[in-house]
């Protein structure tokens, strides 16, 4: 867990400081007015360049990502990918919706009979801080409620034979946690992220019977409290 987290905070620094250290470099200085008049800079009612933290023009941001799940209810690390939109208010505050998908979570679970797509769909909020004069880096913390879906063949033990299978397929409401770093040069950057999510817990056990499947029940109480991390990197887009 611990190496996947340090390559992808390595990554995204490598890539941030460069563009940062680009948009830093000093350009001609800028002409000054003739004594007694004044400029209007256009802009200014959405702006604000006044210093190393500050506001930068309302805008969208996308990307899209590849990454690892790893920790907490996994049995190893996965490969997981998927997308990210949102829109920031002058660069700091705004919403984001966040899928991604994993099509071989590694759980440990003897009456699963392949590894099964482990997806999530969340609608966090984001707080981000624009550094830099063209505020090229922007670290950023989110967090907010979805839902985690499970898919995947069960061994169907009430069957004959005992081999025979079953699809389950369940979603459950969820929340998660993260924090990362965008990085730009121009509109085109990199995004890496590192996130925290956690299904809610059932309050009662799904019983078999009643009319509950047997590949529901067994789905509903494998995501109950099923909780993993997932880091990231990608190619972003701001607008």
């Amino acid at each position: 867990m611990q190496s996947v987290v340090r390559w992808t905070l390595a990554a995204a620094v490598a890539a941030a400081l460069p563009i940062s250290a680009h948009a830093q470099q000093a350009g001609p200085p800028p002409s000054q007015p003739a004594p007694g008049t004044t400029t209007a800079t256009p802009g200014t009612n959405d702006t604000d360049e006044s210093g190393f933290f500050s506001t930068t023009q309302s805008h969208w941001v996308a990307a899209g990502f590849v990454g690892a799940n790893y920790g907490a209810s996994t049995m190893n690390s996965s490969v997981d990918f998927g997308g990210q939109v949102g829109y920031l208010y002058k660069g700091i505050v705004g919403g984001e919706f966040i899928a991604d998908f994993a099509p071989t979570f590694q759980i440990n679970n003897a009456f699963l009979a392949e590894r099964p797509f482990v997806n999530a769909y969340m609608a966090n909020v984001i707080l981000a801080a624009p550094l830099g004069r063209d505020h090229t880096v922007q670290p950023y913390v989110s967090g907010g409620f979805g839902a985690v879906q499970l898919w995947s063949n069960s061994l169907d033990t009430s069957a004959v034979p005992a081999s025979a299978q079953t699809s389950v397929n369940q979603a459950k409401g969820a929340g998660d946690v993260g924090f990362g770093v965008l990085g730009f040069a121009g509109n085109f950057g990199v995004r890496a992220d590192v996130r925290y999510y956690r299904a809610f817990t059932n309050s009662t056990i799904a019983q078999i019977g009643n009319g509950t499947p047997v590949g529901d029940a067994f789905s509903q109480n494998l995501l109950s409290g099923l909780d993993f991390w997932r880091a990231n990197i990608g190619i972003a887009l701001r607008w």
